[in-house]
């Protein structure tokens, strides 16, 4: 019950960098926290902006050396693959765009990788990424936070023990409201998601479609086989996809839908599935993450609640407070940073050092195919095969 709370006996911090996440930065200080919360990491080194002065503003703030707080990362990469104690994990931060070199050189240094998603905005740099990544048998991990919710894994536990019977259909929503008024007054850490060569060939569907995308395959453990896409930009100005509807089939046959909106008014975070099965439905939404609806055939609805003795036995192991004291976001990514601590230990069995399967490269490689072949769907206004990895 202490996943996240249970610091004695002292456990080993990994020495970890970073790159981005200087001032102004906007998901990099939810890292940080989730670092800082799963008690598993130490900062020692980071190169946080192109800017050499806020680099240094950013590496002083967090009291790191001098010596390791770098203007590049390219100069981090060289610097810190050659001391006698190297960073052991570099955690990537910048926007789409800026993902992949970095990405690349800590590789090609022996340095495992944590990426936040999507992990690049071009297929053929995914699988490069893939191929260097699976020849050096580095740890590479990408940040899909929703899959460190309790319940979530909960879901997952009771759909693959066949508490909902055979799985016959899957839906999914992300939807957002702060693109709803316009782009007036968008800020800069909102703006450069309507831009191609910073986001990439997609919007919403690259940037929250992708979550919902990854939430479905994790929960079923069912892959993606073919797709029919709608990508519709409904904001004047805006440059990409604001929203897309996306019809799914996956292994066996099995029907999905996916929805992803940034221009839904009343939708704050609005990540939410339902599961219908032959015998039952499972249903969680993001913004109630505490508990999970499970509607069986003819029976009364249940709602299991994070941290009660009907749990899953193996959510409890995921749950830090006791039943009634929330878990939200910043928890959720902090048991994501603790499972990856306990792969990193692992040194080369990385891969089976946790209960969950980890949101690793592939599913990263994945996210960046389902923008691909959605814009060729959506292009032929027809259904088309989800390319291979």
């Amino acid at each position: 019950m202490a996943r996240l709370t249970g610091d004695i006996p002292a456990r080993r911090k990994l020495k970890a960098a970073m790159v981005g996440g200087g001032r102004g930065a906007y998901f990099a200080s939810f890292h940080r926290a989730a670092m800082r919360l799963a008690n598993r990491f130490e900062l020692v080194a980071g190169a946080f902006s192109s800017d050499p002065a806020r680099s240094r503003e950013a590496g002083e703030a967090f009291s790191l050396s001098a010596e390791r707080i770098y203007s590049s990362f390219a100069e981090m990469a060289e610097q810190e693959s050659t001391r006698a104690d190297p960073v052991e994990v570099v955690v990537i931060v910048t926007p789409n765009h800026l993902h992949f070199e970095p990405c690349r050189l800590f590789l090609e240094a022996g340095i495992a990788v944590i990426c936040d998603k999507p992990l690049v905005n071009d297929p053929a740099q995914a699988r490069l990424l893939a191929e260097l990544a699976a020849r050096r048998g580095t740890f590479f991990a990408v940040t899909y936070t929703y899959q460190g919710y309790p319940m979530v894994r909960d879901a997952r536990t009771r759909i693959l023990a066949g508490e909902l019977g055979e799985v016959r259909f899957m839906y999914v929503e992300y939807l957002l409201e702060w693109l709803a008024n316009g782009v007036a007054d968008l800020p800069d850490s909102l703006a450069w998601r309507g831009d191609p060569a910073k986001a990439g060939s997609t919007g919403a569907l690259g940037d929250v479609g992708t979550h919902a995308f990854n939430m479905l395959e994790f929960l079923s453990g069912l892959k993606c086989t073919g797709l029919n896409a709608k990508l519709t930009t409904v904001v004047p100005g805006w440059g990409l996809d604001d929203t897309c509807v996306a019809q799914l089939e996956f292994d066996g046959g099995v029907d999905g839908l996916l929805w992803a909106s940034f221009a839904a008014p009343g939708h704050r975070n609005g990540l939410r599935f339902k599961i219908v099965g032959s015998k039952a439905s499972l249903e969680w939404r993001q913004e109630s993450p505490e508990t999970l609806l499970f509607t069986p055939v003819d029976a009364a609805d249940r709602i299991y609640r994070r941290g009660q003795s009907d749990n899953a036995a193996s959510t409890l192991t995921f749950s830090s407070l006791p039943a009634g004291n929330s878990e939200g976001y910043i928890e959720a990514l902090a048991v994501l940073y603790a499972d990856f601590a306990d792969a990193l230990e692992a040194g080369a069995h990385w891969r089976g050092a946790t209960t969950m399967p980890l949101p690793d490269i592939q599913q990263g490689v994945r996210g960046v195919l389902l923008s691909q072949a959605c814009v060729e769907s959506s292009r032929a206004r027809a259904w088309v095969a989800f390319p291979d990895e």
